[in-house]
């Protein structure tokens, strides 16, 4: 065990930034759930442990390099509302490409971490795995992403690619979310291959809207305006994969 200098503080601090997560591809990861579903199933991947001094007797066993930290220098850490007891530097998840005959979620320029973290974790759950991003999504190995998705960002393949080119190449399996698309309940999962889901606020992008064939839509039986995208992706995610 050792102590946190102000060196390493300041050095972890860097890992909230992107350029510098993707300079050295590494995380800094917050939570003791999350921190112990990753020693369960990815311990390989975790670098080292910074955690409170009252937490460490429950850790100090493990073959992890281990850092002690006060209370106000996790405050100086965290990227949270309020800081975790357990946290850890984690080595970026490996990513697989996507396989033909693989079904996958497409997603354009979602950009709240909470809902792309949702989505990713609702994928797991269902078993698809794997993400193709449209390039002006929010970053999904952003810390806000990790703590929404939990343990799901390192088994769900997350990619980022031109979305109309792949589209314009599985046009009868990909199906846009939209309003007023036809009910999913109307549509054969078996037929579904892709599902692609848009901007919070404005939906699908006009450019990729254009070369969509085919619209999938949630039928409306209240009086709501909307359903958040995290929720429709959990609906048409449980459908497809029927």
């Amino acid at each position: 065990m050792e102590k946190l200098s102000l060196q390493k503080i300041k050095d972890l601090k860097k890992l909230h930034l992107k350029k510098y997560r993707d300079a050295q591809k590494r995380l800094y990861i917050e939570g003791e759930t999350l921190i112990k579903d990753l020693i369960k199933h990815f311990p390989h991947l975790i670098e080292e442990l910074i955690i409170e001094n009252n937490k460490a007797l429950e850790f100090e066993q493990l073959e992890i390099p281990l850092f002690i930290a006060a209370q106000n220098q996790l405050e100086k850490l965290t990227s949270l509302k309020t800081p975790k007891k357990v946290n850890a530097v984690v080595h970026f998840p490996s990513n697989q490409p996507w396989e033909k005959g693989q079904k996958a979620l497409l997603i354009d320029q979602i950009q709240d971490p909470g809902n792309l973290g949702t989505i990713i974790r609702a994928a797991d759950w269902f078993g698809i795995k794997h993400l193709i991003c449209a390039p002006n999504t929010v970053d999904y190995l952003n810390p806000k992403v990790i703590h929404a998705s939990m343990i799901s960002s390192f088994r769900v393949n997350v990619s980022y690619q031109n979305l109309e080119f792949f589209i314009k190449g599985h046009l009868d399996s990909t199906f846009g979310a939209f309003m007023d698309g036809t009910d999913f309940q109307k549509i054969n999962p078996d037929d579904i291959d892709f599902v692609l889901l848009g901007n919070e606020g404005t939906g699908i992008s006009p450019a990729l809207e254009a070369v969509i064939k085919n619209r999938i839509g949630i039928a409306r039986k209240g009086s709501g305006e909307s359903l958040n995208v995290a929720v429709a992706a959990g609906i048409l995610l449980q459908h497809m994969t029927k």
